[in-house]
């Protein structure tokens, strides 16, 4: 069973349709990189798949360990095990960083100071969430939340998009201990530069281009867009 299926998905974003006819799937031991152009639809997928409010399935169905999730609220979905690290995550007024971390780490069983340090947010702690963060420091507290989630299947949005060079190795390292935790060992990963390659190995990668998908399949694809830019794909 494929714990992940996107089976002929077209996603309309208000009126206008962002994604047209995408298939792709996921299993067990599988880090799956989506790649493609700015504004090809693939933050809009992953928004999609963990039932964001405003993106919403037109034609398609949806599965999610065997089980059709198309219609299910994001709530449900989330409980079920799915999360999102968003590329820009939202401003929590008011809620400080520990808080939110707490919260998760009751319900989930896990360490707040333990993620905290590992992601090197010790100093954020008792900041408001995403107010007056650098882009690194909101990537590292996005997946210290992704953490204390504990999700089976975990869905990343440019981890190594406006951050340095030492955060995005900071970030690897978390998003591997999050396969690592996975029942699934499993990950869906969006970039758009591929720079988080060299300290993640994907198994699987997929190319997605104006809104619909145009090839899935080993991490040689990689190679190609970085040999040849993503036009001899299309």
């Amino acid at each position: 069973m494929k714990i992940l299926v996107v089976d002929n998905v077209s996603i309309g974003v208000g009126e206008k349709i962002v994604l047209k006819n995408v298939s792709m799937s996921i299993d067990r031991n599988e880090v799956l990189f989506l790649l493609g152009p700015n504004g090809a639809g693939k933050s809009t997928l992953l928004r999609a798949l963990v039932g964001f409010p405003g993106y919403n399935v037109v034609s398609g169905r949806i599965y999610f360990e065997g089980e059709d999730i198309t219609d299910s609220l994001m709530e449900v979905r989330v409980a079920k095990g799915l999360a999102l690290a968003h590329q820009l995550p939202p401003k929590l007024l008011g809620v400080k960083v520990r808080q939110l971390l707490d919260a998760l780490c009751r319900k989930n069983k896990c360490d707040v100071y333990e993620i905290a340090n590992d992601l090197g947010i010790l100093h954020l702690l008792d900041r408001e969430f995403g107010k007056g963060f650098s882009g690194g420091e909101l990537k590292r507290v996005e997946v210290a939340v992704l953490l204390a989630q504990k999700p089976k299947l975990a869905l990343i949005d440019e981890p190594d998009s406006g951050v340095d060079v030492d955060s995005i190795e900071i970030v690897a390292r978390a998003i591997k201990k999050l396969v690592d935790i996975s029942p699934y060992k499993s990950a869906i990963i969006v970039t758009h530069s591929a720079l988080i390659s060299r300290y993640i190995e994907p198994t699987k990668v997929c190319i997605l281009m104006s809104g619909t998908m145009k090839i899935c399949n080993s991490r040689d694809l990689i190679d190609e867009v970085f040999r040849h830019g993503f036009r001899e794909l299309a």
